[in-house]
């Protein structure tokens, strides 16, 4: 396999996950790949990221501000992982692809659905691969999860019922600013949740939303609490759970307070093509306790997420280490290469795995261009739907007849 050489545009948060997870990946053995340069408008951030390079690569990454610039010095590039606000994933994938380098662009694709398609037109003009990067569909559990729904251990499937709900006060820089990121937790986590539930369940037909915007303000200042432990028995905020959406944090501390312009909650009805109805709630204007919930219903039991498997007599047929050995012992050899390589369970390590595989002429990508838009294209329509007050199907958001709300969020973003 060719030695595939890898820019970074953008090294904040995600690319230091990113950088980690390629850390997994040399440690396991896939050493043919090099990181040649990273890139950052804030020059500090984009330092701190060649140096976390150098401590596995044996060298240091070439240092950039301007990502025209990089794509013009950088003439031994293969592909550019694109990691930035959301409303310029399109502005720098294309112009990355126009240049003859491939592409992995964080989620969501592009702003709208209008920008995610110029972005595929782009793809298919230049041959480039557009690989959306998105990895929860990749980790050992919703592996498990999606093997018992699509091979019948429920039966067939009904009934999804999702919730994503707590709250949040803290400020997320620019996630907090609708103008840059498009829409709040339902677009930015929620992609990934929409492209579990098509994974198990097949596409999404209709839509049907509401959406709220509750708390306006969020604080730049506070102090996090990192005993969960302590946490919960003090009853401080967010303290079910850890996650970098939700954490705890002390709320007689908030101080600095910031005007937030995203939605903070939407619940969507979601009908199937395939015959499965589902509700989705997001909200992060919940206080009092973390819910995060997941069940798919079948005929003849459910998944819970978390938690196993059931069936009809409300019996555990699996729990959860259950779960994972039956779906592994489901797996030949060769499949098991294919969606676990080197053994690797670090779901951004994997993605990492496909894209050098792709790269080298191996294995197409899982998540292409195409599949990263139908995860965006649900959130969207939710927003569509809740925008004009009244359901909206899938398709025409696709055909562009419906985008009202996403041409309010271009005309702030100046696009």
């Amino acid at each position: 396999m060719k030695k595939a050489v890898i820019g970074f545009i953008g090294c904040g948060g995600m690319a230091g996950a990113h950088c980690n997870s390629l850390r997994i990946l040399w440690e396991a053995g896939q050493k043919e790949f090099d990181v040649a340069a990273v890139c950052d408008i804030v020059a500090e951030k984009a330092e701190r990221m060649a140096d976390k390079f150098a401590e596995f690569l044996g060298h240091r990454p070439r240092v950039h501000t301007d990502a025209a610039a990089m794509l013009a010095a950088e003439k031994s590039l293969d592909s550019v992982l694109v990691i930035t606000p959301h409303s310029s994933h399109h502005v720098l994938a294309i112009m990355a692809m126009e240049a003859g380098v491939n592409v992995m662009t964080e989620k969501p694709i592009a702003y709208t659905v209008r920008l995610a398609k110029e972005m595929i037109k782009v793809s298919e003009k230049t041959g480039k691969l557009l690989h959306v990067a998105e990895n929860y569909r990749m980790g050992l559990d919703e592996r498990a999860y999606q093997w018992v729904v699509t091979s019948g251990v429920i039966g067939t499937p009904r009934i999804l019922n999702w919730m994503d709900v707590g709250e949040r006060k803290w400020y997320w820089d620019w996630r907090d600013h609708l103008d840059i990121a498009g829409g709040a937790w339902t677009l930015d986590g929620g992609v990934h949740h929409s492209d579990l539930f098509q994974y198990s369940l097949g596409p999404v037909k209709r839509v049907s939303a509401a959406s709220r915007t509750y708390d306006t303000v969020r604080y730049q200042k506070y102090e996090s609490v990192d005993d969960y432990e302590k946490a919960k028995l003090e009853k401080r905020y967010a303290h079910f759970r850890k996650t970098r959406s939700l954490q705890a944090v002390d709320p007689s501390t908030l101080q600095e307070p910031i005007d937030a312009t995203v939605e903070d909650t939407t619940a969507a009805v979601l009908e199937f093509e395939r015959g499965p109805v589902g509700t989705w709630l997001v909200s992060r204007a919940a206080p009092g306790k973390v819910d995060r919930s997941n069940v798919i219903y079948g005929s003849e039991g459910a998944v819970f997420w978390g938690n196993g498997v059931y069936n009809v007599r409300q019996e555990q047929v699996y729990d959860m280490d259950q779960l994972r050995e039956a779906y592994l012992n489901s797996l030949t050899p060769e499949e098991k290469e294919i969606v676990f390589p080197f053994n690797l369970r670090d779901s951004l390590a994997i993605e990492w795995a496909q894209h050098l595989n792709a790269l080298a002429g191996v294995r197409p990508v899982e998540v292409t261009a195409e599949i990263g838009l139908a995860a965006m294209i649900v959130p969207m329509a939710i927003y569509e739907s809740a925008e004009i007050g009244q359901s909206v199907l899938i398709q025409d958001v696709y055909d562009l007849k419906v985008e009202t709300y996403q041409k309010r969020i271009a005309k702030l973003a100046g696009l």
